[in-house]
């Protein structure tokens, strides 16, 4: 089934584009290069009658197809052996014969009764039998026969058409330029419309191909100096397909690196030249080179020949390929421009969103260590400032209770004289750092007022539980034992806290600053009765 299928597409490939070809040479060449890619055919050679001699009409081998017209004579070192051709023709009938890696498949062309020529193929192992292959035989006998002819004639009488005939050809090319130059503009306005240089690089080679009549098309940009990059091409059955994979270096003997841009030449037409499909001789005939500019810059180029149907180079053709040549540099650089704005654009935003972040991550950070003592990395005087009104006008409007311990340690002049300010620094981080651990309740706020003063401030609590809060700080500090020399008579050997503890429901008659000092006055009061103990304010 599999063979079947593979030889059923293979004749539909060949009558496909056989209505489609322009002379005797493309016909032939499409044969050849479907065979290679259908049934890895590897070599092939075709034997025709011409002026009463067999000779090579085309010899396909590793190097590429070689058409020739008129036909070669065949050499006397000919790779397939002059009798064995004669004994084929003889015989009229085809058959395989073995060869070292696999067989070759003789085919005799008949015509009207008569063999016009011999098609000789080397195929590799289990190939489809020979059966599978008359069709073939009998189609390119028929081409061959019609094309002979005419070729013959072409050659006969090259040169001799009259002043009438090339008059019409005139008329007709130019009908056919004001034609494809309406093409053109068409062409331009789907650029325009393009939505990206990936949409566009499509439709100029697909839309080029149809409407300008080109066989094959396939655009190439620069990258760097001496590296070409591919965008969209051209098959050997005529399909756009995308070739982006393509990169390589560009080859010596390229025509870019023979000076042709270099000298500005905005095409380059080559008759009766090998054409290439990925490096690989597949057949022959015309092909061009439109050069691709940004203002005197080369970007690229554009690739064209007429390899699948073999249609001649018709002189407008130049003109009309300059102007598309052109077009397509105009939109190219128009659109590459406009995307790289775009890519500028939001490389700009995003270079702002971050810093726009980073200044408000940096700025977030100036607002927590404004907030935070720098000594013990509590809240500040300024948060309990802010807090202490806050929570003040809270607790007066829903008539809550708002509680408030004044924290000072005992003796901490004479623990600073006696051990140093580095010491005393350090008292004074374990000292806040134990007792901001003590209270979790929401909205509790425990800081350093100045020196070695702080304040816990209780909102929505009661004097009970200030009162309960005082005696785990005092518990908390005891058991932290941090030892001190007796410098005074009244001092205890460890460091020691005492406490101002104030309850209130604000009143109109009474103001934060009021309820501060009366506080504070606890404080004192907890200190002239011996210190490490608290005191609540009446």
């Amino acid at each position: 089934m599999a063979e079947y299928e593979k030889l059923n597409g293979f004749y539909q490939h060949v009558l496909n584009q056989w209505g489609k070809t322009h002379g005797l040479r493309t016909t032939c060449e499409l044969a050849c290069r479907h065979l290679s890619e259908s049934f890895a055919v590897s070599q092939i050679q075709l034997i025709v009658a011409y002026k009463a001699r067999w000779s090579i009409l085309l010899d396909m081998d590793e190097t590429g197809i070689h058409y020739q017209f008129p036909p070669r004579d065949i050499p006397g070192n000919n790779r397939v052996p002059f009798f064995q051709i004669t004994k084929t023709i003889r015989n009229q009938a085809s058959y395989f014969s073995p060869l070292k890696n696999g067989h070759r498949l003789w085919l005799p062309l008949e015509r009207r009764s008569n063999i016009i020529g011999c098609l000789i193929i080397d195929v590799p192992k289990q190939q489809p039998k020979h059966n599978d292959f008359m069709f073939l035989a009998t189609l390119l006998a028929s081409e061959l026969d019609a094309g002979l002819l005419s070729e013959s004639i072409q050659h006969e009488h090259h040169g001799r058409r009259t002043a009438e005939r090339e008059l019409q050809i005139s008329q007709h090319e130019q009908q056919a330029l004001q034609e494809q130059l309406q093409a053109l503009h068409d062409i331009s306005f789907k650029l325009w419309r393009a939505h990206s240089i990936d949409d566009m690089l499509f439709i100029a080679v697909d839309e080029a191909k149809k409407k300008l009549h080109i066989d094959r098309m396939a655009i190439f940009l620069l990258k760097g100096n001496d590296r070409m990059q591919g965008t969209y091409g051209t098959d050997l059955y005529g399909n756009t397909i995308s070739e982006q994979y393509f990169e390589s270096e560009i080859p010596d003997d390229y025509w870019y690196t023979a000076n042709k841009l270099v000298q500005k030449e905005y095409l380059s037409v080559n008759e009766n030249t090998p054409l290439y499909h990925d490096f690989k001789q597949v057949g022959f005939g015309w092909n061009a080179y439109v050069s691709l500019w940004d203002e005197d810059t080369p970007v690229g180029w554009i690739a064209c020949d007429n390899l699948l149907t073999g249609m001649p180079f018709l002189n407008y053709h130049r003109q009309l390929l300059k102007q598309f040549g052109f077009i397509v540099s105009q939109h190219l650089v128009r659109r590459q421009a406009e995307e790289n704005l775009l890519k500028l654009n939001k490389e700009l935003e995003q270079r702002v969103l971050d810093r726009t972040a980073e200044l408000e991550r940096v700025n977030g950070q100036l607002e927590k260590i404004s907030r935070l003592d720098p000594l013990t990395s509590v809240s500040n005087r300024r948060v309990f400032d802010q807090r202490f009104q806050e929570e003040w006008q809270h607790a007066e409007r829903h008539q809550q209770p708002l509680s408030l311990l004044i924290i000072d340690v005992d003796h901490f002049k004479s623990y600073n004289d006696t051990y140093g300010h580095a010491a005393g620094d350090r008292c004074l981080k374990m000292l806040a750092s134990t007792l901001e651990t003590l209270e979790r309740r929401s909205g509790s706020l425990f800081a350093r007022y100045g020196g070695e003063e702080f304040v816990l401030l209780l909102p929505n609590q009661d004097k009970y539980t200030a009162s309960y809060a005082a005696k785990r700080a005092l518990h908390a500090i005891q058991m932290l034992e941090i030892p001190r020399i007796n410098g005074a008579e009244s001092a205890p050997t460890c460091v020691s806290i005492s406490i101002g503890v104030n309850t209130i429901v604000p009143l109109g008659q009474c103001s934060p600053d009021q309820f501060f000092k009366e506080t504070d006055k606890a404080l004192y009061l907890a200190k002239n009765n011996g210190r490490n103990q608290f005191c609540v304010s009446h």
